[in-house]
This record gives C-alpha cells, sequence and structure tokens, in this order.
C-alpha cells in the first residue's frame, strides 16, 4: 500500500473507532430509548472493535518474538549440538552406573549422559516456554482488567467491549491457561538435582581449592549449561512458533481483514466509515433531540440524513463529471498543439537536387504536413465530442439516476414519518379536547 494512502486508510480507522468510543460513553437511558435494530447494529460494530483492537494489539506484542523463527533443520541440528555436549559434561551420574561395565563404562557413560541430557533439555524447555507463554497471556488478561477499572463501564456497550476482549483472549489463547504438566518440571528438576548431587561427590573427593562454595560452582557447571540451552531454545525455536501460530488465529479478528488489497481496503473503510456516521447521527438525534424543532421523530431524523448524504453524493459525482469533461478539453487542447510535432514525411534521397528542387520538395512537404494535420485534428475533435457528449456523461449517468431515486425514496420517507407525528399529536389533541 502506499503511504499517502496508508495513512488516509489509518486516519478513517481511527475514526471509525472514535465513533464507537463515544457510544461506549452513553448514558444507559439514552442506550435504553435506542429502537432494537440499531442498538443492535451499535453492538455489533462494538464487538467488531473490541476484536480488531485486543486481536491487532496481541499481534504488535508478539510480532518482535515471532520474527526471531528459524527453520526446522536449524531446530534438530540445535538439539543434537546440545545432546552432543551432554555426553561430555552431563555424564556424572551415568558414569557411576556404569563404572563396572569395564572398557565400556565410558562410552556407556557417555550415550546415558546424551540420553539424559536430551530428556532434560526437551522437558526444561517445555517448562520454560510454558511458564512464558502463561505469563504473557495472564498478563494480557490483567491488562484488560485494569482497563476495565480504571475506565468502569458506563452502558451495556462498554461492557460488551470489555467483555468480547476478554473472551477472545481466551478463546485464542486459552490453552496457555491450562496447568502445566508437574511431571516435565519435576522430571527436569529432579534429574538435574541428581546429576549436581553426583558432580558434587565426586568433585569433592578431588579436593579441590576454594572449599564448598567452588565445588559448588564446578558441580553446577554442566546443569547450568543445560538449562541455558533449553532458555535458548525456548526464545528461539518454541516461542516463535507459539506466537506465529497465534498471531495467525488472531488475524482472522483484524479490521479491515488482514492482506486485502489496497483499494479493497479503502472502499472497506469509506463504506464503514459512512454507516458509522449514520448511526451515530441517529444517536445523537435520540439523545440531544432537534434544536431547530425541525424533525419530529427518528424516521423524519434517518430520512432526512439519507436525504441529506444522497443530495451531497450526487453533488459530488456532478463536480467529477465536470472536471473530468474539463479535463478532456484540456487533454484535447494538448494533443492538438503536439500534432505538428509528429508528422513524419518519408525519407527522399535529394542527392544531385538543384536548389529549385529542394525548394519545391520543402513547400511540398509543408503542404503534406498541414493536411495530415488537418485530418488528424479532425479525427481528435471527432473523438472529444463523443468523450464530452457521451461517454463521460454516461459514465456518472447512472449513478446520478441513483441518487436522485435515493432522494426521492429519502423524500417520501419523510413525509410519511412528518404525517405519522402529525396524527399522532392530533389524536393527542383530539383526546385532551374530550377529557375537559
Amino acid at each position: 500500500m502506499n503511504r499517502p494512502q496508508s495513512e488516509r486508510n489509518n486516519t478513517r480507522q481511527i475514526h471509525i473507532w472514535q465513533f464507537v468510543d463515544n457510544w461506549r460513553q452513553l448514558p444507559s437511558e439514552v442506550i435504553n430509548r435506542l429502537p432494537k435494530k440499531l442498538r443492535a447494529d451499535m453492538t455489533e460494530r462494538v464487538g467488531i472493535s473490541g476484536e480488531s483492537r485486543i486481536a491487532d494489539s496481541r499481534i504488535e506484542d508478539m510480532a518482535p518474538i515471532a520474527k526471531k523463527q528459524h527453520s526446522p533443520t536449524t531446530k534438530k541440528a540445535t538439539k543434537i549440538i546440545v545432546a552432543i555436549i551432554g555426553t561430555l559434561t552431563f555424564s556424572a551420574g551415568t558414569q557411576v552406573l556404569t563404572s563396572r561395565l569395564g572398557a565400556a563404562a565410558l562410552p556407556a557413560a557417555m550415550l546415558g549422559g546424551g540420553l539424559a541430557t536430551f530428556l532434560v533439555d526437551d522437558r526444561a524447555t517445555k517448562t520454560i516456554t510454558k511458564m512464558r507463554i502463561t505469563h504473557s497471556t495472564k498478563q494480557e488478561l490483567q491488562a484488560i482488567a485494569r482497563q476495565q477499572q480504571a475506565h468502569p463501564p458506563v452502558n451495556e456497550l462498554d461492557e460488551r467491549f470489555y467483555s468480547l476482549q476478554t473472551a477472545l483472549v481466551q478463546q485464542v489463547e486459552g490453552r496457555n491457561l491450562e496447568k502445566q504438566l508437574r511431571i516435565d518440571a519435576v522430571l527436569a528438576v529432579s534429574m538435574s538435582a541428581a546429576e549436581w548431587t553426583i558432580n558434587m561427590w565426586i568433585i569433592s573427593q578431588m579436593g579441590l581449592p576454594g572449599g564448598f562454595l567452588i565445588e559448588a560452582i564446578a558441580a553446577s557447571l554442566p546443569i547450568t549449561i543445560i538449562w541455558m540451552a533449553a532458555a535458548f531454545q525456548s526464545d528461539r525455536f518454541e516461542l516463535p512458533e507459539h506466537y506465529a501460530d497465534l498471531m495467525h488465529k488472531y488475524e482472522s479478528y483484524l479490521f479491515p481483514p488482514s492482506g486485502m488489497p489496497e483499494a479493497e481496503v479503502t472502499e472497506l473503510l469509506a463504506d464503514k466509515e459512512a454507516q458509522e456516521s449514520r448511526i451515530d447521527w441517529l444517536v445523537k438525534f435520540v439523545a440531544d433531540g432537534d434544536d431547530g424543532g425541525r424533525l419530529k421523530n427518528l424516521a423524519m431524523a434517518e430520512a432526512d440524513y439519507d436525504l441529506n448524504l444522497a443530495r451531497k453524493e450526487k453533488q459530488q459525482l456532478e463536480e467529477e463529471r465536470n472536471c473530468a469533461i474539463e479535463q478532456r478539453l484540456f487533454q484535447h487542447r494538448a494533443e492538438v498543439a503536439e500534432l505538428p510535432n509528429q508528422f513524419r514525411a518519408s525519407k527522399t534521397d535529394i542527392t544531385g537536387w538543384s536548389p529549385q528542387q529542394m525548394r519545391e520538395n520543402k513547400q511540398r512537404l509543408e503542404r503534406l504536413r498541414v493536411q495530415w494535420v488537418q485530418h488528424k485534428t479532425a479525427e481528435l475533435e471527432a473523438t472529444q465530442a463523443q468523450d464530452i457528449q457521451l461517454i463521460i456523461p454516461h459514465r456518472y449517468s447512472t449513478k446520478i439516476r441513483q441518487r436522485e431515486e435515493d432522494m426521492a425514496e429519502a423524500q417520501k420517507r419523510y413525509e410519511e414519518g412528518r404525517d405519522n407525528w402529525s396524527e399522532a399529536n392530533e389524536g393527542a389533541e383530539g383526546d385532551l379536547g374530550d377529557a375537559a
């Protein structure tokens, strides 16, 4: 999307959300006076706004991490490297278990260390990843709750806005809130603790200088390497994959939809803005009435808005049509002015020509040029006349006629609303007279 158009669309979308935010602040008594259909339309739009905004916010939060995603091949290679390192650093426990195997003790210990490393690394990676994604989801739900507490809902639309945001996060990320399998953490921690204990016992037999602290640090080194590798894999592989999947799920709730072509986005936002503006006009009439006293009921207000909108659109179409005709005239003038420069005579061999022959040939070419320009000018004028008299007017005539029909229909509804109001008030006056 080009930048100017993108900025205009962003401005238009902000304007659409402003309508929704204004409705969320309406007093409840105003909401209760709205017709059911109008209230239903507002409820739907508030829901779309709430879900779209929380989806956009979550995608923005997850995008930096999701961008770190690496290929499956890199992920497998990293796990293999970690397992190899584990065969050298995480095999103290297996050395004790295989000490009686003689020559096969060391290979068996290294194999056992590799398998133990793979298991601890896999469980630790899952544990760390689960903790981080659960924390992220809880933080988002808490942020929505804090926002709702800071700005308590004033009507049912505001309540729906927050409830749908919470419901969407729970729907998309609900699995993150499920309790983590304790076996993963217990297995990873217990095996790490066992390895550290055996390492500590072996090192203590060596009598290293520095006392217990140095021995504890030395014993912790293999376990630290494995857990650092698990944290790295969680950050570089597991979280990016998980967040990329969540982003894809959230994209279906964005408005306008993700990946929509620029022209369609512009048209969609324009139509949406027009709908929201119409609803907002009707809501303001219900809330404040008509200061001039001309509009007596909602039917008249609705018809009056549609009438003015159709009249405005008709005027815009007529201006566009006149502008198109004017631009066509300017184009014609430029094309006619350029004709003399476009004439190309066939090349003639003038070898051996006399000055008299040269002059006569020049005069002949000038006559040909004038004739060619006159002929082309006539063609351009015929094309221009057809464009101005037929093509351009026809391009706009259907749309203008449709706006005229919309105006007539809106005018009819306006008069019907006025007649209904008059009949209702005449009946009320009659009842009051009879009672007197």
